[in-house]
């Protein structure tokens, strides 16, 4: 058994889905089964029942989903605390972001207040999906990520705290035939006839669902058209090929070639966590990204 098959093993658990693990982590599905697979015959038993709907964890695969979990995080607290003993003064953090976001008003405060406490720590961050965050929380590739309430509250290993509300956006290309009007003269109505993009990495009955609440009070629900993310979709609209929603921290939003209408929605942002997870690091970000967030 490595940390290899223990680490594929939590990803597939977090999404359910073999297929959205292979694309998250740029690894083939058969180099996943196998891994798995693998893992499956040291340990004895099936942790998966697979048919074409559906993966869903065993009895036995609950259970060692559990145990995994506690096994990351306190081999995790453990070598911080052999660190602490052996003298070694660096740390390292990893924080993770919803892409698209500009965090020029974020991450500068976040290292500058960050460092004081710990000048000879090593931040790193990365920016991805909601699903890449929740499993890079489960897997222990993230330490704290900043992202939505609704697209982690169902996982009970991890720790959430609420900072704020963010409002959604209508973007759409500059070249659009509304693009002439008044952003306060249009709505999302004046848009139905739109593909609306969305990015892969949420490709699930909670992005249908979430963009259906938001057209759904001007009257119709839009044919969603799914991409690989955020990059991917954000040039669609800026070739006048459909319309996003979007939020409105987004810094494409700006750009010279995009307009964008605000509307009556929003979303909560929440600071995360693997509960387990409670180094003094972990803490003390989690607190300086509440103070900056809030």
């Amino acid at each position: 058994m490595n940390d290899l098959m223990i680490d594929y093993f939590m990803a597939v658990a977090t999404n359910l889905s073999f297929t959205k693990t292979s694309k998250e982590l740029f690894v083939s599905q058969p180099a996943i089964s196998k891994q798995i697979t693998q893992l499956e015959k040291e340990l004895g038993a099936r942790l998966f029942s697979r048919n074409n709907k559906e993966t869903q964890l065993t009895e036995v695969g609950r259970l060692y989903f559990d145990f995994f979990s506690r096994y990351k995080s306190d081999f995790m607290s453990t070598k911080i605390e052999a660190d602490r003993i052996l003298g070694k003064k660096k740390g390292i953090i990893r924080v993770g972001f919803l892409e698209g976001w500009d965090l020029f008003n974020i991450i500068p405060p976040m290292m500058k207040q960050f460092k004081e406490c710990y000048p000879d720590s090593d931040i790193i961050i990365n920016c991805c999906g909601v699903k890449e965050l929740s499993s890079g929380l489960l897997t222990h590739a993230l330490d704290i990520a900043v992202t939505f309430k609704n697209s982690i509250n169902m996982y009970r290993e991890i720790e959430c705290r609420d900072v704020t509300d963010i409002g959604k956006v209508l973007v759409f290309s500059a070249n659009h035939p509304l693009a002439k009007k008044e952003p306060s003269e249009l709505s999302l109505k004046d848009f139905s006839d739109d593909a609306f993009f969305a990015p892969w990495s949420i490709v699930d009955s909670m992005i249908i669902d979430a963009i259906s609440s938001y057209t759904r009070p001007y009257g119709f629900v839009p044919d969603v058209t799914f991409v690989k993310n955020h990059e991917s979709m954000v040039t669609c609209v800026r070739n006048n090929m459909g319309v996003a929603i979007m939020d409105e921290w987004v810094w494409a939003k700006d750009a010279a070639d995009l307009r964008w209408i605000p509307f009556d929605a929003r979303d909560r942002v929440t600071v995360a966590r693997f509960k387990a997870n409670d180094s003094e690091y972990v803490l003390k970000m989690e607190d300086i990204l509440e103070n900056i967030l809030s």
